[in-house]
């Protein structure tokens, strides 16, 4: 009877024991901070802006995360890494107005700017971030105040559209409003690591057939063996099919899938185009799925 009793109480402290350990390991998984990956950009030594994707921390709204990618853009914990805040630290955002089809934002006057690129550089990166998901304009305050341009510049803030760009090569007023905007993706190394950054071809708004635009862009595009087309370029329905050279396949035949994720994305920023076939030889490429996020650039710190 006495080591019945025993048994019993050794199964009851082991099933407490059990019970204790799981609820233990359930708190732990649900202690586990769930990443929340936003697309910011730095600069490199050279200017260029360099969009990556970071873990901001877990934001409970829209505002709460617009707030914690410019924060972020404003940190020097990227350094190592070969890329620098393009926004001064002192810089706060007083308030955002959020409507359906714009945003506004009202910063502190602490930006430093002296020059036109400077200024450009800004309303690219606000526009390559924030123009999307039906934001069709930027507005700008400054304390409160609606501003026109920065001081001492003369680029329009009201530029800050998606049709803008980003790293564009040209700067006047004329190429920002009376062309269209067209993104190569590029190879660069920063600090041992290689960035594919988007850099911005102007194509005008008229008179260009789809073919003439691919060829723009692929003038563009930086690459060991010259991309080049096979036939004319076609464009149905948003679907753009390209009839590319055989040349740039590797010595197993196949194409790089990096390669591959720059050339689409490239192509999708076209105007009207929403998806894009590659062929060669005639042949469809089919993308690898594995590897179509490293084009954006995911770093950690």
């Amino acid at each position: 009877m006495y080591k019945k009793y025993l048994r019993n109480i050794s199964m009851i402290f082991l099933c407490a024991f059990a019970t204790f350990v799981y609820f233990k390991n359930d708190d732990v998984k649900t202690v586990k901070k769930k990443a929340n990956m936003q697309t910011v950009i730095f600069k490199d030594q050279d200017e260029t802006l360099i969009p990556v994707s970071v873990d901001i921390g877990v934001k409970d709204n829209k505002e709460n995360n617009i707030r914690g990618v410019i924060e972020t853009m404003k940190s020097k914990d990227f350094t190592q890494l070969g890329l620098y805040p393009i926004f001064n630290k002192k810089l706060e955002l007083n308030a955002l107005i959020m409507e359906s089809n714009q945003l506004t934002f009202d910063f502190t006057n602490n930006f430093k700017i002296s020059n036109n690129q400077q200024a450009l550089d800004i309303c690219e990166a606000l526009s390559y971030l924030f123009c999307k998901d039906g934001i069709s304009k930027i507005n700008m305050k400054i304390d409160g105040k609606a501003v026109s341009s920065f001081e001492n510049t003369t680029i329009p803030l009201s530029c800050i559209t998606p049709n803008l760009g980003i790293n564009n090569f040209e700067t006047s007023t004329f190429d920002l409003y009376q062309t269209s905007s067209v993104l190569v993706y590029n190879e660069k190394e920063i600090a041992g690591k290689t960035y594919y950054i988007p850099t911005t071809t102007r194509i005008q708004n008229t008179n260009q057939t789809i073919d003439q635009k691919v060829s723009l862009l692929l003038d563009h595009f930086e690459n060991n063996t010259k991309v080049e087309t096979t036939k004319k370029s076609q464009l149905n329905d948003g679907l753009l099919s390209i009839y590319l050279s055989s040349r740039i396949l590797d010595n197993s035949e196949n194409i790089s899938p990096t390669l591959y994720s720059r050339l689409e994305k490239s192509f999708l920023s076209l105007p009207d185009v929403s998806s894009v076939h590659i062929y060669i030889n005639n042949e469809l490429i089919q993308e690898d799925q594995n590897v179509s996020t490293s084009i954006d650039n995911i770093v950690q710190i």
